[in-house]
C-alpha cells in the first residue's frame, strides 16, 4: 500500500511527529522524525517515553537554543523533552551508536517527555523479531515535507516485513520517505498492535535498495530498558 493519511484512532495516536532544532555554521536549523510512545515491562505505568530513531536525537549534541516539539497526531498538546535539575535533556542513544551508526542493532534512541505528557492512549509495547520472518506489517510516521508545510499528521503503509540471519529488517523502499524514521513497525495480534522495530532508513539489501528498520530482538528490548533508566536518572 503506498502511503496514505492514517486515521485518528490506535495505534497512530500514540506515534508522533518530532522537531529537533539544531545549530549549525551559525544558522538554525530543524531536523524532522518520528517516534512511539512506549511502555516496557520494566515500565508498565509511564506514558511519557518515546522511542526514536538514533539519529533523530544526535543533532541534540550540536545543542540548541530552542525547545525540542513532540506533537501526536490528534493531540492538540505540543511536547517537549523533560529537563534533569542540571539543565541536561532526558535522552539516551546506545553507546556503540557513534561507532556503527549504520547498524541497525544500535539504531534506536529514548527520550522522556514533560511532566503530565501522554495523552489518554496506552503505549505500544514491543515484540520480539525472530531471525528470520516474513509478516504483515504497518510502517507509521511523519513526512518531513508535509510537516514542514505545517502538516503534523501521521502516514502509514502497509508492508510485507522481511529479515533474514544476514539481513536486516528490511522492506519496500517506496513504502517510506524522509521523516519516517523513528516510526514503528507495526503488528497486529489477536488482541492488541505492537511494535517490532523502528523505522531507521534506507540500504542496500540482495543488491536493491529498500526500507531498513532496527528490529526487536530481546537484546535490543534489554538495551532499551536500559536506556529508559539512562534517560530518567539524575
Amino acid at each position: 500500500m503506498a502511503l496514505a493519511l492514517a486515521p485518528k484512532k490506535y495505534p497512530y495516536n500514540v506515534v508522533g511527529v518530532l522537531e529537533v532544532p539544531y545549530e549549525e555554521g551559525g544558522v538554525q536549523k530543524k531536523w524532522v522524525g518520528s517516534g512511539y510512545l512506549l511502555k516496557t515491562a520494566a515500565y508498565p505505568d509511564r506514558r511519557d517515553i518515546v522511542l526514536t530513531a538514533a539519529h533523530n536525537l544526535v543533532f541534540l549534541r550540536r545543542g540548541t537554543r530552542q525547545e525540542v516539539r513532540f506533537t501526536l497526531d490528534g493531540d492538540s498538546d505540543v511536547y517537549t523533552l523533560a529537563s534533569r535539575e542540571d539543565g541536561t535533556l532526558r535522552y539516551a542513544i546506545p553507546q556503540h551508536y557513534d561507532e556503527r551508526p549504520n547498524n541497525p542493532a544500535f539504531g534506536y534512541a529514548v527520550m522522556v517527555l514533560q511532566k503530565g505528557a501522554g495523552g489518554s492512549h496506552p503505549p505500544l509495547t514491543l515484540t520480539l523479531a525472530g531471525d528470520t520472518l516474513r509478516t504483515t506489517a504497518t510502517l507509521a510516521g511523519a513526512l518531513s515535507a508535509r510537516v514542514d508545510e505545517g502538516d503534523h499528521r501521521v502516514y502509514r503503509s502497509a508492508v510485507t516485513a522481511k529479515m533474514q540471519t544476514t539481513s536486516p529488517l528490511h522492506f519496500p523502499l517506496h513504502a517510506t520517505a524522509p521523516g519516517m524514521c523513528g516510526g514503528p513497525v507495526l503488528v497486529q495480534g489477536r488482541s492488541a498492535w505492537t511494535s517490532m522495530g523502528i523505522v531507521t532508513g534506507t540500504g542496500e539489501v540482495d543488491g536493491t535498495l529498500r526500507g531498513i528498520a532496527a528490529p526487536i530482538f530481546e537484546e535490543a528490548a534489554r538495551h532499551i530498558d536500559t536506556l529508559i533508566a539512562m534517560a530518567l536518572d539524575g
